[in-house]
């Protein structure tokens, strides 16, 4: 069973430090995801056609809507994690951050002593101060920018009418979206819409309303008290087991796991 060891939201985004087992499924996610093991069993991950391995001799850099999961069976024993999710807008205007070709980047001693130091902060379930945590996260993502490989990049203009379609999913984004109706309303068949859309976005639109899906109920669970059954209805979901089932599989443990680490570190 995963467990939250600690939790912490800032304007960067948010970092939270985790003991994982249960692997996680095919998903993507709208902000940079880094991961960086602290102890226990390597973790074999995909991201996209690349098999790795995280140790605590490498970390991995996940670039914004890059589809990655876990290969389960290499995630039977437990890891303990720290995940940083970085916000684009909050990096670019700090780094310029380019576009990094992701996967399996090399660790450095400074990058090594960085992280150990956050997830002790993270992780010891005190009210933490952004004076300390958002200067060592920034601080990580500098060398992280030193350390890994950029590509150039491989998709040429944004089709007019998938960025009118992003703009559409991102306020009215729910379980079951009607693709059909949406590829319509932009002058496109679904078919199209669908070729169109993972041209310029890297992944399909289901997974996308997904990564959205998931990033608005994190909030939800962190920022609120909005029960678990409101959340549920409010995202479009039948029932809360299906809310519940659709979180844990995307991102490890329960909604209710997260509402509490939540509690406890605010």
């Amino acid at each position: 069973m995963t467990g939250i060891l600690g939790a912490y939201r800032g304007n960067f985004g948010r970092v939270t430090v985790l003991d994982i087992t249960r692997p996680i499924t095919n998903h993507a996610h709208p902000d940079i995801h880094m991961l960086f093991a602290l102890s226990g069993a390597p973790r074999g991950m995909q991201i996209e056609s690349e098999r790795i391995h995280l140790t605590r001799d490498n970390w991995i850099l996940v670039n914004p809507w890059q589809r990655h999961f876990d290969i389960a069976e290499q995630c039977i024993a437990p890891t303990q994690i720290l995940a940083l999710y970085i916000n684009r807008d909050w990096c670019n205007e700090r780094f310029m951050w380019p576009t990094f070709a992701g996967s399996q980047c090399p660790m450095s001693p400074a990058i090594r002593q960085r992280v150990d130091m956050l997830a002790r902060l993270v992780g010891n379930g005190e009210s933490l101060d952004s004076a300390w945590v958002e200067p060592l996260v920034a601080s990580i993502m500098i060398e992280a920018a030193r350390l890994a490989p950029t590509r150039q990049a491989g998709r040429g203009a944004m089709d007019f009418r998938i960025r009118r379609a992003l703009m559409m999913l991102k306020d009215h984004a729910r379980v079951g979206s009607d693709f059909q109706a949406l590829a319509r309303s932009v002058g496109l068949s679904r078919s199209r819409f669908f070729e169109q859309f993972k041209n310029s976005i890297g992944i399909a639109p289901n997974m996308y309303v997904d990564g959205l899906l998931i990033e608005r109920a994190i909030g939800l669970l962190e920022q609120s008290d909005q029960p678990l059954d409101d959340i549920s209805e409010t995202l479009g979901f039948s029932a809360q087991s299906s809310f519940t089932r659709f979180f844990k599989e995307r991102v490890g443990f329960p909604p209710s796991t997260l509402r509490q680490a939540s509690s406890a570190h605010q």
